[in-house]
């Protein structure tokens, strides 16, 4: 895995939904991570916030795709655990941030695609990720989070696939045990270069996960796709379709005290007895329009 740090990020400006987020990328000539702002660039080394940089492709290398917890368990300041239960989601801590979250995600602001995936309580979620199509991951630590509201202990910004030529289609499975498994299907493409009127690039995926889980109760199902659609309006400016679907369906087995684990560890006695389980449906569409200055 490829991990670039650097100690700045600065921050383009966003619309519907209007937010700022961290844009990263790799000056080809001199393979240093550059910093882009407006109206100008950065070198890593004159930035002052601590910046991580995931690359996607190192993400989907011999790895499951089914959870962040996979490939960000290395990036400095960050704690991103499973719970092994898919109605609890991940728990993530920055900087001792969302440390004490029971479920969900608290204390960290989490982006995809410029659209928020923290709602306005402060509680976020991972589940509409699409690991198949991320391109890059870039996680924001420390006071500069601030640019994004108040208590916000840091950021994870998730930027997803642009297409380019030529068109790829791509097909990706995993199996394990207790009946866990996922396959996905991902097509990406362009007509035009990317730098002239009307030329249109799109990245669309789809995914399906399923287990039965080790415990009673346990069992997970989810179904995930994800479709950006961009068209370039003149030579500075740009407009992109961004689409994002989630069904998930997962049991919660619940805890178990010393003695009913030493009976048996796969029981769920309070899940059968109260059929505990979480289920989300959620569909989401934005535009996002950007302009160079």
């Amino acid at each position: 895995m490829k991990i670039f740090s650097a100690s700045k990020a600065t921050f383009p400006l966003l619309l519907v939904p209007v937010v700022f987020a961290p844009a990263v990328s790799m000056a080809a000539e001199e393979q240093t991570m550059i910093v882009s702002a407006t109206p100008q660039t950065v070198s890593e080394l004159d930035t002052p916030a601590a910046v991580s940089v995931v690359n996607g492709d190192d993400m989907r290398q011999a790895a499951p795709r089914i959870n962040l917890s996979e490939s960000l368990g290395s990036v400095p300041g960050l704690q991103i655990q499973n719970r092994q239960n898919y109605a609890q989601d991940l728990q993530l801590s920055m900087r001792g941030f969302g440390a004490r979250s029971t479920f969900g995600v608290r204390g960290i602001r989490i982006y995809v695609d410029g659209i928020p995936a923290t709602m306005p309580d402060g509680q976020g979620q991972t589940s509409n990720i699409d690991l198949t199509s991320v391109d890059s991951v870039e996680v924001l630590r420390g006071p500069f989070s601030a640019l994004y509201g108040n208590a916000s202990g840091g950021v994870i910004n998730i930027n997803s696939q642009t297409g380019q030529q030529p068109p790829t289609i791509e097909a990706s499975s995993y199996y394990g045990s207790y009946g866990t498994w996922r396959y996905g299907l991902k097509a990406t493409g362009a007509m035009g270069d990317g730098t002239h009127a009307g030329d249109v690039d799109y990245t669309v995926s789809t995914t399906r996960f399923t287990t039965k889980g080790y415990r009673d109760h346990s069992g997970a199902r989810k179904n995930l796709a994800n479709a950006k659609l961009g068209v370039r309006i003149d030579d500075v400016s740009k407009l992109t379709l961004i689409f994002n679907s989630v069904d998930t369906k997962a049991n919660d087995p619940g805890g178990l005290d010393y003695q009913e684990w030493r009976d048996n560890p796969r029981q769920s006695p309070r899940g059968d007895q109260y059929n505990t389980r979480k289920t989300i449906k959620q569909t989401q569409a934005g535009l996002r329009y950007d302009r160079q200055l």
